[in-house]
């Protein structure tokens, strides 16, 4: 389940290369065109505030994304561990199944698998919590999903226990 964790230095150029870089070119165009081409000063700055600001918005959402996709943990994530155990009676953070519902699109193979009964555990254990069957409805779901996916492909022992 766990990442590759990126060095500062790694992450600190990944995230050059992907809000940096675009945001530099992004500035410079934003005031040059204006500037050189039309001669004009005022919409030079204006253009070479909200443009960039945009292009960092966006690159920093790519950038998100991208780290996602590939299960990298930066250097500023906090490690958040919980315990699943469905008679326990506590909740899961809804947030936090959430981002493993997301990340469920990226995994495959065995890690898929993985990830699907860990959603079916999680959503069991809020049902339990909350009492609510529609939870339980959906961790019927994902481990379903995940029982499906086991007859399908071939997998490791150590993933059948699992």
């Amino acid at each position: 389940m766990e990442g590759k964790k990126l060095s500062f230095l790694k992450w600190l150029g990944l995230a050059l290369l992907f809000i940096g870089f675009p945001t530099a070119i992004a500035t410079i165009l934003s005031f040059s065109i204006p500037y050189y081409l039309l001669h004009n000063v005022t919409l030079a700055n204006t253009l070479s505030t909200i443009i960039p600001i945009i292009v960092i918005v966006t690159s920093v959402a790519y950038f998100r994304k991208y780290l996602q996709s590939r299960n990298l943990i930066t250097p500023f994530m906090r490690r958040q561990s919980i315990t699943i155990l469905p008679d326990s009676g506590q909740p899961i953070n809804e947030k936090y199944i959430r981002s493993f519902e997301v990340n469920l699109k990226f995994v495959k193979g065995e890690e898929c698998i993985k990830q699907l009964a860990m959603l079916g555990m999680m959503y069991l254990q809020n049902a339990v919590a909350y009492n609510n069957k529609d939870l339980y409805l959906r961790a019927k779901e994902y481990l379903s999903r995940a029982e499906e996916v086991m007859q399908v492909k071939s997998v490791s022992f150590e993933t059948k226990c699992w």
